[in-house]
């Protein structure tokens, strides 16, 4: 119970350090907030009424304050460029990234798992020596390379799939799947070439522990020894790539959601940042450290579950 306390803890400390620094931040830009909504030939009094209203008249303290309040009450302020809620625009982007983050985790894990630890368990066979390579080739392609890639052989060449464009899963579960193959097969073959390694090394480690030993020589058969004993020890690498892709993915493919023009985060993100939005941006900083922050969390939550000795130390 006290490990699951101190987690918790540790969870709502890291939130308001964030909120603290992403809100000082902000506060220590340079620019004119109120100049950027009405522009630089504005009248005074309208810059000093718009400023007033905005609270920007307020101590910075007291600003923090309101500004927390109202992110407990859902209300992160008003975008610049839209005119609209930040809150709900996040929310209406979440559902394109949610959607794209899915689709990926799925093909990650059906790529890589299986192939992972076929490749540990034929790694002195001259078969894995290619796979092994093709991981590595898949890993260090960037994302934004195997995009175009993908576009030139489905878009282009063969011309089955879209190359741009989101459609929502209430339109259709074809259309909606039509869309997400591509930018999430982008993210997939690089993430899952990353779990096929985390999963070969961990196995490996572990069939060299002397429990491996003791079971051998006890009679129990490999095939029984790696699919009761190491599997399960080798989930925690398993677990930490893949909540560092949730996060990562969740908090935005900005290059992903550019090139496939895909309504999400991480183009939300890039909208902001090129008008100087900085409600909306401060209101994605604190969304993005707060998934990051929520993954990890989850992550250690389930390190406990799988090994309990962890709770222990």
């Amino acid at each position: 119970m006290r490990y699951y306390a101190r987690r918790i803890l540790g969870f709502i400390v890291t939130i308001f350090l964030v909120s603290v620094f992403t809100f000082a931040i902000f506060q220590i830009l340079p620019g004119d907030p109120a100049t950027v909504i009405l522009g630089v030939d504005a009248d005074p009094a309208q810059l000093e009424a718009l400023r007033a209203s905005m609270g920007m008249d307020k101590p910075m303290v007291e600003r923090y304050l309101d500004w927390v309040a109202g992110l407990f009450q859902g209300d992160m302020g008003t975008s610049y460029k839209y005119q609209q809620p930040v809150a709900q625009l996040i929310q209406e982007s979440f559902k394109v990234t949610a959607s794209l983050a899915f689709v990926s985790i799925i093909l990650t894990v059906l790529i890589g798992l299986p192939v992972g630890i076929w490749l540990a368990k034929n790694s002195r066979k001259p078969v894995a020596t290619p796979v092994s390579m093709l991981s590595q080739i898949s890993l260090s392609i960037p994302a934004f390379c195997m995009s175009i890639f993908l576009i030139y052989i489905f878009c282009v060449k063969l011309q089955i799939l879209p190359s741009f464009g989101y459609t929502p899963l209430n339109k259709g579960v074809g259309k909606w799947l039509k869309n997400l193959i591509l930018p999430s097969m982008a993210i997939a073959l690089g993430s899952s070439a990353a779990l096929i390694r985390y999963i070969y090394t961990s196995i490996n480690a572990q069939m060299k522990e002397d429990y491996i030993k003791t079971a051998k020589s006890k009679g129990v058969s490999m095939t029984n020894i790696l699919n009761k004993h190491v599997l399960r020890n080798s989930l925690i690498p398993v677990i930490t790539i893949l909540g560092m892709l949730v996060s990562d993915i969740l908090g935005g493919s900005i290059i992903i959601e550019n090139v496939f023009s895909f309504p999400g985060i991480g183009k939300l993100l890039s909208v902001s940042i090129s008008s100087r939005d900085f409600p909306l941006i401060q209101g994605l900083v604190v969304y993005m450290a707060g998934i990051v922050v929520l993954c990890n969390f989850l992550v250690d939550m389930l390190y406990s579950v799988i090994d309990p000795r962890i709770r222990l130390k």
